[in-house]
């Protein structure tokens, strides 16, 4: 797989709420017509997913085995984020392949079609919408969000492709030393994440930034890289980063703490960024960041491979 990166410098509805909970779990699917029953519910929609980077070449993969995702259908034209024609909760049955939870199958009158899908990259429910709008949401998830619009809805099954991509934002250091120092492990990092409380627009998929962080928290170890998953961020403040690491064959783990700046001002959604971080005697500088494919991670924002050592 070749990995592109670019280098960044451091510089009138009567329905007026749609709550939906569908418990805390995958089998909890629902459907008003779970088996086609109801009037003129004539076509039956399966769908596909795959995940993609939001902002950087496509490089699409299948959707992996046991992810839920929640999907919205709408009938076109949208008058309003509350008027949902279905949804019902799916998971990854295998890969790319979505299967509804507890047997629920999607059918929909003929006509046109917009489709929306939001998935938190795991086994857990995705997050719930009021008007369109999510609830508040957390750090350490990786949400999805996809959505295929104007789609023509007019036989007796119909397959829709989901393309995810990713709705917050990755942190990624890459730790190494200067010639002064040998590097034997990364044994822990910490970093100030951005302040919860941040939601998701369903219609377009974005997560309004924070301006301020919270505190800090422990990044996910996969050799001399550490990372993590926030909500998206937009301020000039650094970030605090703190790094435990054994050299020169020392038996304690010696501390560095740094300020790091924020590229732009900001870590968008979307976006997986890698700081490129060379530890010294007494400091850790930053030679440069850029913008990558995303680090494949699990729902605690730990790498799936190798698995973190527990």
């Amino acid at each position: 797989m070749i990995i592109l990166s670019s280098l960044l410098c451091f510089s009138g509805c009567t329905k007026s709420i749609i709550n939906i909970d569908l418990g805390d779990t995958p089998n909890n699917g629902t459907s008003d017509n779970n088996n086609g029953s109801g009037n003129n519910k004539t076509s039956l929609v399966t769908f596909h997913a795959t995940v993609e980077s939001r902002n950087l070449t496509r490089s699409l993969s299948p959707m992996q085995k046991g992810i839920a995702s929640l999907i919205f259908a709408y009938k076109s034209p949208i008058g309003s984020m509350n008027d949902i024609a279905e949804h019902g909760l799916y998971v990854t049955s295998s890969a790319g392949v979505l299967t509804g939870a507890n047997d629920y199958r999607m059918y929909l009158p003929t006509g046109v079609y917009s489709f929306y899908a939001v998935s938190n990259n795991s086994y857990s429910t995705p997050p719930q919408f009021t008007n369109g709008i999510s609830h508040t949401l957390v750090n350490g998830v990786d949400y999805l969000w996809a959505n295929n619009k104007l789609q023509d809805i007019n036989t007796e099954q119909v397959s829709q492709p989901i393309i995810f991509l990713h709705s917050a934002t990755q942190v990624v250091f890459e730790i190494s030393t200067d010639p002064s120092l040998k590097l034997n492990q990364l044994v822990s990092a910490t970093i100030t994440p951005s302040a919860p409380g941040a939601t998701m627009n369903l219609s377009n998929g974005t997560i309004t930034p924070a301006n301020s962080y919270a505190a800090p928290v422990q990044m996910g170890i996969n050799g001399t890289l550490a990372q993590y998953i926030m909500l998206p961020l937009s301020t000039t403040t650094p970030m605090k980063l703190v790094l435990n690491v054994l050299v020169n064959n020392e038996t304690v783990a010696r501390t560095y703490s740094v300020d790091v700046p924020i590229p732009n001002g900001e870590l968008k959604s979307g976006d997986s960024y890698r700081f490129s971080a060379v530890i010294g005697t007494s400091s850790v500088s930053f030679s440069d960041v850029n913008v990558m494919s995303w680090t494949d991670v699990d729902e605690t924002g730990n790498p799936l491979y190798p698995k973190q050592q527990q």
